[in-house]
This record gives C-alpha cells, sequence and structure tokens, in this order.
C-alpha cells in the first residue's frame, strides 16, 4: 500500500492473514506428469506450468548482471483448490558458486487488482517496470550472487498461463502462499544451482508479503526439504491498517477544517485515504466477507468502484483524483471531507471490516514468527505513519518476535529500498553464510 504523488516518484500503492491450512491437500497429490511416470498427472503445489520464457523490457541495471525468465507455477487458491501463478525469475549471469546461489523472494508493492496489472504483464506488454524503486535493489542483490524469484502474486499475471482474476490484496494465506510457491517453483526448476537459502523480502504491500511468507515457511521446508528459511526482510509495510486510516482522516478532516484552500499534498492524502480501499473491498468479497460497498463508499466513489476496480493503480489514482479536482471546483462550499467518497475512517467499525484485518493482518502482527526479522522504516515515510509502526513493532517484540528496526533518517516511503539498501546487503551476508 503506497502513496500517489510524493513529487517525482510515483511507484506503487501498497499495503493480508487467514491461515488455511491446505498443505495437506496439496501434499496428497502426485506429481504432475511432466515430472515423470506413476500417479494421475496431476501438479502439485510448487511446480511449474507451462514453459519458462525469456523475459523482454528487463530494466539494463537488471539485465547487465542477470538473466530473466518468466515462469508459472501452482499454488493453493483464496477460495480453496490449487490455482496457477506466475513469477519474474532473475539468475546471475555465469556459472553458479558451489554449493548453488541463495534465494530471494521478492515481494512487490501495490500494482492493482486486475490480472492485467501485474509487474511482469507490465514489463512484457508495456516495457515497464512497475515496482516502484527496486530495479536498483534487484540489480544489487544480483550483485552478491543471490538469484531473485519475483512473484506477481495470486491472481495477477498471464491469463493466457492460467492465471484466473482474483488478488489477495492483504490476505495472509493468498501473500504468504504465493510467496513460498514461488520459492519452490524456483527450487524445482533450478535445482542443485540454488543453495537451497531462501529470504522473503518486500517493500510496502510486499513488506507484509514476505512477512506473510515468514509465517508459512514450515509450510515450504515440509513441501520441499531442499529450502532453508534463513529470515526476513520487510521494506515500509503498512501495519495496521485500521489504525492508519485514523491518522490519515484526522489529518484530512484537520486540513479541511482549517479553511484554507486545500494543498497538493493535502488532496494526495484524499486519493491515498480512497483508491486503494476499491483492492480491499474486491478481496474481501472474493474471499467470501459479507461486506456492503455501499456502507463504505458515498457515490461518487461507488460509482468509481463499479466501474473501474479493474484500474491499475497509476490510472486509478489519476481518476480518484481529477473526480476530487472536479468536486472541490464544482462549489466554493465543498471540503476534503466532505467529498462522497469513502465513509471516513467510519467503515473500520463496520463487522466484516474487523474481522478482514484481525483473521489477516492482525493474526500477522500477533504471531511470533520464525527467524530474525530487519524492518525498514523512514522517517519521512507518511504512508507508514511513526506511531503505527512503531506500535505494531512493539506488539511483535512483545509477542517474541525479532526484529531489527532500521529507521532511516529523512526517508519517505519511495526512499527505503534505495536509502537502506547498505542495510539490506548487509543482512543479506548475514543470512546467507
Amino acid at each position: 500500500m503506497t502513496r500517489d504523488g510524493q513529487a517525482s516518484r510515483q511507484p506503487a500503492f501498497a499495503v493480508p492473514l487467514l491461515l488455511v491450512v491446505l498443505l495437506a491437500a496439496c501434499l496428497a497429490a502426485p506429481a504432475r506428469a511432466a515430472d515423470g511416470p506413476g500417479g494421475n498427472g496431476l501438479p502439485r503445489a510448487g511446480d511449474l506450468t507451462g514453459t519458462p520464457t525469456a523475459l523482454q523490457n528487463v530494466p539494463p541495471e537488471i539485465s547487465a548482471v542477470a538473466d530473466g525468465e518468466l515462469i508459472g507455477y501452482r499454488m493453493p487458491g483464496i477460495r480453496g483448490g490449487q490455482v496457477d501463478a506466475t513469477a519474474m525469475l532473475f539468475v546471475p549471469t555465469g556459472a553458479p558458486p558451489p554449493g548453488g546461489w541463495p534465494l530471494l523472494v521478492w515481494g512487490h508493492g501495490t500494482v492493482g487488482w486486475a490480472p492485467e496489472c501485474a509487474p511482469s504483464v507490465q514489463l512484457q506488454q508495456r516495457g515497464f517496470w512497475a515496482d516502484g524503486p527496486n530495479a536498483a535493489l534487484f540489480a544489487a542483490v544480483l550483485g552478491m550472487r543471490i538469484a531473485i524469484v519475483a512473484p506477481d502474486y495470486e491472481g495477477l499475471g498471464y491469463l493466457d498461463r492460467g492465471v484466473v482474476e482474483g488478488h489477495g490484496y492483504y490476505h495472509l494465506s493468498s501473500e504468504g502462499q504465493s510467496m513460498i510457491y514461488a520459492a519452490v517453483a524456483a527450487q524445482r526448476y533450478l535445482g542443485a544451482r540454488l543453495s537451497g537459502q531462501w529470504v522473503p523480502a518486500g517493500w510496502s504491500e510486499g513488506g507484509f508479503a514476505a512477512l506473510a511468507a515468514a509465517s508459512y515457511a514450515e509450510e515450504a521446508s515440509q513441501v520441499d526439504p531442499a529450502l532453508d528459511y534463513r529470515g526476513t526482510i520487510t521494506l515500509a509495510p503498512v501495519p495496521d491498517v485500521p489504525a492508519m486510516n485514523q491518522v490519515l482522516w484526522r489529518e484530512i478532516r484537520a486540513a479541511a477544517g482549517s479553511g484554507r484552500e486545500p494543498t497538493a499534498h493535502q488532496i494526495d492524502q484524499l486519493v491515498f485515504a480512497n483508491a486503494e480501499t476499491i483492492y480491499f473491498t474486491r478481496t474481501q468479497q472474493l474471499a467470501g466477507y459479507d461486506i456492503d460497498p455501499g456502507q463504505v463508499y458515498g457515490p461518487n466513489m461507488l460509482r468509481i468502484y463499479r466501474d473501474n476496480s479493474r484500474a491499475c493503480l497509476a490510472d486509478l489514482n489519476r481518476l480518484v483524483r481529477q473526480d476530487i479536482l472536479n468536486y472541490l471546483r464544482d462549489d466554493p462550499a465543498h471540503r476534503l471531507d466532505t467529498y462522497p467518497g469513502v465513509r471516513g475512517d467510519a467503515p473500520n467499525a463496520l463487522p466484516e471490516n474487523q474481522r478482514f484485518y484481525a483473521e489477516n493482518q492482525g493474526r500477522l502482527e500477533n504471531s511470533t514468527l520464525p527467524g530474525s526479522i530487519l524492518w525498514l522504516y523512514g522517517t519521512d515515510d507518511i504512508t507508514s505513519p511513526a506511531a503505527v509502526t512503531y506500535a505494531t513493532v512493539n506488539k511483535m517484540l512483545i509477542n517474541g518476535n525479532d526484529i531489527n528496526l532500521g529507521v532511516l533518517e529523512g526517508a519517505g516511503h519511495y526512499d527505503v529500498p534505495v536509502d537502506g539498501l547498505p542495510l539490506i546487503e548487509a543482512r543479506l551476508r548475514q543470512l546467507f553464510v
């Protein structure tokens, strides 16, 4: 979950936990036919689907140090059963070191809800690197002789590779299992070229996905004993979304009550408070939460929800911003807090909203995750308010989590992956020994 309109940077909004144990069904399924004779040829979670294909339009800083492929794989779905997913796989150029490359499993920031919003699709079809400032991070990690697999997440990716619409935005099992089964697929595909050591990492929404992957790390090693989980790196995650909403709406109401014309920053805050909420609502309906969009949105955003929920993040932000500007210009009495969009922070009190956050983000943040966690946060990150971040980290520490909180002075949401790169590299050197 990320916030739009921060100067020249405009990556993805970002900012899930339903520990649904589907492992028994996954393990019981026999190998697919392509793995050899025997059984009935059904795929297992983590098996590759189709044929890996070379990636095009890879940013030059990455292509200079790695070869990239698009891979398909199977994973447990948010509504049960097995589904197809896609991921980008990057391996350092040249021969692997003795024992193989370690593996970073990367969770991207928010890009949208529809399949065509997937980072791999945007890269191949539009030549656009959708994951914000993280091409430089990829290049640095690959330069350390570490392979990277970057899942699109469930419901995002190529329809012709079997992906079915239905992204689990901030949904614990969907994002966590998207991550771990991408690791399983990479291990099965590359075999001895990988060392088996792996670390989930991610930025913004991907910071949540990395923590979700940690909660499923034991499942990954049960499915493929070659995998050796080492720890987690989370960059600018958006913790406790309901608490973040309260802080955000306090600021919006204060700006509206000032009597002054809203600044571009204050309009950006209102865009942020409205646009990505659509992805939460779509996910809740997909996952069986009985949420009524009419209780979440006023007339303007309800129309946008119904007509434009497939819009990828940058397009959705522009559409919502323009609607807000039109509303403010229509009548001098219109204010930020009277815009007929999301009904302020009142939807926090809706029982199904409360259940969604408690069963997903809340369950994750009340868990004791395995291994160490490097958590990087920027003091100027208005997407992840300081008070909310510190409260969540403290709660997780009380619950026995091993967290190293790195605070980057003056860093905003989109600065964290770059400003924090020396800390990321140092932690990877510690974890991959």
